[in-house]
């Protein structure tokens, strides 16, 4: 096992926990270390829209967990930290000290400018999205600041249906009741 931190070596999931800090953020994506700019307050409101919006529909956690910018182990060479994840409350891992040990039900994904601004970060963000889906998210919402819309995924659907502005999220089977108009996510 490896201390010292390479982006060129391939870690295991229990090698990439026990890296020591320093003072970067780094996602596991296929076994490969990805450094992940910290998110910034256009993220930060857009994640805690939802989250707020999940808790005055759920506020006992009667439908599941709610977890922001929290590690979880998506499978062994697949960690990474979700703008949002909600998991069904039937499905709802014990408490850990460190990551969330359970693939989420949803995922959202609030997309930085880096992660479209070239060719390489759409590849990126694309290949992060077909993880997640080959893993077991069953809905998944990317969110694109940059041209107010968001791109729906359901599990075993290639295709993204892609809501604009005037158009509403829904939480469908996963968050029974859940709705929220897209333009709330960009006030």
């Amino acid at each position: 096992m490896t201390t010292e931190i390479s982006l060129d070596y391939t870690y295991t999931i229990e090698e990439f926990e026990a890296l020591p800090e320093d003072g970067n953020y780094y996602e596991l994506i296929e076994g490969k270390l990805v450094m992940v700019p910290s998110a910034g307050d256009e993220h930060g409101r857009i994640g805690d829209r939802l989250v707020k919006v999940i808790h005055l529909l759920d506020p006992e956690d009667t439908l599941g967990r709610v977890w922001q910018t929290t590690r979880f182990k998506i499978s062994p060479s697949f960690s990474s930290a979700p703008g949002v994840a909600f998991v069904v409350v039937e499905r709802i891992p014990p408490k850990s000290k460190g990551a969330v040990a359970v693939v989420p039900d949803l995922v959202v994904e609030i997309h930085s400018p880096s992660d479209l601004d070239s060719r390489a970060g759409v590849e990126a963000t694309q290949r992060k999205i077909r993880l997640y889906q080959d893993n077991g998210v069953r809905l998944l919402w990317a969110i694109n600041p940059s041209n107010l819309s968001v791109e729906v995924y359901h599990l075993g659907s290639t295709f993204p249906v892609i809501l604009g502005i005037k158009e509403e999220l829904d939480g469908e089977e996963i968050l029974p009741g859940f709705k929220l108009k897209i333009s709330k996510l960009f006030e």
